[in-house]
């Protein structure tokens, strides 16, 4: 049997762990022995709970960049960030990384936004995947690819990106790269959703995993008294129009349960009424998506993937890029409606009410669930745990 890490370096929130802790039941059943190296480590303990997976902090980067140009554009813009134009910090990262997968006798590594995870297993020529996100994973292109694409850029600003990152890699990487897309050549894809729900655009089909990714509590929702459809809004509280957001679901005719990750109880009171309620501990989704109507949340993957699942439409208020993607590809589809930030106060109760109203938005989500659940969820996870087995297998074999 093998010896598996994950390793999660960039991005936050604990659905960077949520595809893998779906696929770890059966890699454990089959006796592979798990480790997690993560970004956020208190967290991960929890969600790991009663697993028997160990649990490391990963190897960061804990500087902080200025004179930049914003917003990052492509990848290597991100990378930026993040150490790659200092070639002491991605030094120090690397030869962490490397040290950690020694301790640990790491035989596959497993890569959820960790480029430099990937850049050591590559050195120590470990079989490697990545999943989750299709965002975290961009497809190999040089120059890295525009990541907004509604905005007008110099192709030579994407290629001067790729070219100063890339000369910090091969300063510190043993093993040069011919370009910054590099760290994922050789990688296996395990990604979340679908081709068409893809921001980078669709590739080989073999490398979704389909829309199996639910985050799920345990307290059963209290769904407002009364009549008309009933709405779930799963926000935080750190979304820069959150009191907007709360007003439009307080002024639409929905009844609405809402979970503002974040927020205490007495915080929320001015929104309180007959119609709209709160919960304050994580919700049974299941038992949330059987009886609502709609979700309205941030555009995040696990939740928006989810409530697609279950056939629901959503209406998505992003504030981060990877999330605001993955909403017009929702969007696009016609599954779901997108709100940006500055248009929440005029927009959202009037979108909320034309959606509830219009049943081609759940008819475009049933459709999307039906091609991405077409197998059962325990089908796709042995799916993807017999995928991680052939690349250990495969590296025996080459040793």
């Amino acid at each position: 049997m093998s010896r598996i890490l994950l390793a999660w370096e960039l991005g936050m929130g604990l659905g960077h762990l949520a595809p893998f802790l779906g696929i770890a039941p059966a890699l454990l059943a089959r006796g592979h022995t798990l480790h997690i190296a993560a970004r956020e480590v208190a967290g991960a303990v929890r969600a790991v709970g009663d697993l028997p997976i160990k649990v490391h902090q990963a190897p960061l980067c804990l500087n902080t960049y200025g004179g930049l140009q914003e917003p990052p554009l492509n990848y290597s813009e991100i990378l930026m960030r993040f150490g790659y134009l200092e070639p002491a910090m991605l030094r120090g990262m690397f030869t962490a990384w490397r040290s950690l997968m020694q301790v640990t006798g790491a035989e596959v590594v497993i890569a959820d936004h960790a480029p430099t995870a990937l850049l050591a297993a590559r050195s120590l020529a470990l079989p490697r995947a990545v999943i989750g996100s299709p965002f975290n994973a961009p497809p190999q292109r040089s120059p890295m690819p525009n990541m907004r694409d509604w905005e007008v850029v110099p192709e030579s600003r994407l290629a001067d990106s790729d070219r100063c990152v890339l000369e910090v890699i091969n300063q510190v990487s043993p093993r040069g790269l011919p370009a910054v897309h590099g760290i994922f050549e050789g990688a296996a894809e395990l990604l979340s959703g679908l081709p068409q729900l893809d921001p980078y655009g669709a590739r080989d089909p073999d490398s979704y995993l389909g829309l199996y990714s639910l985050s799920t509590g345990r307290a059963v929702p209290q769904w407002p008294a009364g009549e008309g459809e009933v709405v779930f809004a799963y926000l935080h509280a750190q979304h820069p129009a959150l009191d907007a957001i709360l007003n439009g679901l307080a002024t639409s005719s929905a009844r609405v349960l809402a979970y503002v990750s974040g927020k205490r109880p007495g915080q929320l009171e001015a929104w309180c009424s007959e119609r709209m309620v709160f919960a304050f501990e994580p919700l049974d989704l299941e038992r949330v998506l059987a009886s609502c109507a709609l979700c309205v949340c941030h555009g995040n993957v696990g939740t928006s993937l989810g409530v697609l699942s279950r056939g629901l439409p959503l209406l998505m208020l992003p504030w981060h890029l990877e999330n605001m993607l993955l909403a017009r590809r929702i969007a696009a589809v016609g599954a779901g409606r997108v709100i940006e930030p500055e248009a929440i106060a005029a927009e959202l109760a009037a979108t909320l009410a034309a959606m509830l109203a219009d049943p081609a938005y759940a008819k475009a989500a049933r459709a999307i669930a039906q091609q991405g659940t077409v197998a059962s969820v325990g089908t796709m996870s042995d799916h993807a745990a017999a995928r991680i087995e052939a690349l250990a297998a495969s590296a025996r074999e080459n040793t």
